[in-house]
């Protein structure tokens, strides 16, 4: 019998670009599987992680009119320190993590976990963005609301797309569980979905894993 794999789809909004001096203001995460469904394979979410985090730092207003998240809205959220133990706690030690450009997300757990001594997940992390630059470089835009529209109008996707709900993390979060199902089963093998063989072969469609408890 068929054994899948568990994924944890997560993604992170910021006060901005850089993980030196920029801080994590929110988490998301969805934790998924996969099921086989009138002979196609498609997610099966499991739970959902979501919670604000209050930085050490103003939000500026341009990272606001990005993600809708203001000063007001973290203002009684846990920090960051609060935080980490209960994704790591979500994430478990059994699924692989995926985020959308893993550089940018895995960058800033990698620094938060360094300034808040604690166990660090050994998960592997790989990067939906290389996977299908990789699998589909002819096309023009690579972003993942972009994405979930483009599968939304080939029907390889069921969940309504709505861009005023963009860029909150669990819906993020769940359009990047949607794309990469959806962009992996133009090349994976029913067979090399099972959990002994995924990791075997991801590395060959850009699924190369980095870590965040080892340096990038």
């Amino acid at each position: 019998m068929q054994m899948f794999p568990k994924f944890v789809a997560f993604d992170l909004e910021t006060t901005g670009l850089s993980n030196a001096k920029d801080e994590i203001i929110e988490i998301g995460a969805v934790k998924f599987t996969l099921e086989e469904k009138n002979g196609q394979i498609v997610p099966k979410i499991i739970k959902e992680f979501q919670t604000f985090v209050k930085p050490n730092m103003m939000i500026p207003e341009e990272a606001s009119r990005v993600n809708h998240i203001t000063d007001q809205m973290v203002e009684n959220a846990p920090t960051i320190g609060e935080c980490l133990p209960k994704f790591t706690q979500f994430c478990g030690q059994d699924s692989i993590l995926v985020a959308h450009n893993a550089d940018f997300d895995a960058g800033f757990l990698r620094v938060a976990y360094q300034k808040n001594p604690q166990l660090i997940p050994a998960n592997p992390v790989i990067d939906s963005l290389r996977i299908v630059r990789n699998i589909m470089p002819e096309l023009p835009n690579h972003k993942l609301g972009e994405l979930a529209m483009m599968f939304k109008r080939r029907n390889a996707i069921t969940m309504n797309i709505a861009a005023g709900e963009m860029h909150r993390a669990v819906y993020d979060c769940e359009m990047l569980m949607e794309v990469l199902v959806a962009t992996l089963k133009r090349r994976l093998k029913t067979t090399e979905w099972d959990m002994s063989m995924i990791m075997k072969v991801l590395p060959k469609y850009g699924g190369e894993p980095q870590y965040i408890n080892k340096g990038k």
